[in-house]
């Protein structure tokens, strides 16, 4: 054990506080996964492929829903600040 080097700060670094946060969602895989399910949906002899592609779809609804809501609280934070601007006309 003689031969292990520590490196300067090696588990003396804190946490970071709070919950871990989850990763983004890739929005362009998402979309990408969507448009593979609708054109294996639409070609005759793929209903296997449309078929595991539908639940890989049904996945990412979760992290669709959680943009929609994202946007969406994006429009109204937009919304009060340009009624602010223009004094509630």
């Amino acid at each position: 054990m003689g031969d292990v080097v520590k490196f300067p700060g090696a588990g003396i670094t804190p946490a970071p506080a709070g919950p871990p946060r989850p990763a983004p969602a890739d929005l362009d895989a998402m979309g990408e996964r969507y448009v593979a399910y609708c054109e294996a949906r639409d070609t005759p002899g793929r209903e296997r492929d449309a078929d595991l592609l539908a639940h890989a779809v049904a996945e990412d609804v979760p992290a669709w829903l959680a943009e929609v809501a994202r946007v969406e609280a994006l429009r109204a934070e937009l919304a009060d600040a340009l009624n602010l601007l223009t004094g509630g006309a």
